[in-house]
């Protein structure tokens, strides 16, 4: 389950970055960009409270294997 929850995180903050220019070069302001900011950072936290050991940039690759294979952690 925290694979999911870091994945998941991790690409809700990826797409807040697009979200956020796009917003932006529309001058627009940009409300999508900080729910998908807010939802993916509450994942993330969500992720590190069920597991608490340290997360490290390594363990994305490695949590995107794990889903690939279906070996995810409960």
């Amino acid at each position: 389950m925290t694979d999911i929850l870091i994945l998941l995180g991790t690409a809700a903050v990826a797409l807040s970055i697009v979200l956020l220019v796009v917003a932006l070069a529309r001058t627009e302001p940009p409300r999508g960009a900080a729910v998908a900011a807010v939802a993916g950072i509450a994942a993330i936290v969500a992720a590190a409270w069920m597991d608490p050991t340290p997360f490290q940039i390594h363990d994305l690759g490695l949590a995107w294997q794990r889903l690939l294979q279906g070996d995810i952690r409960a």
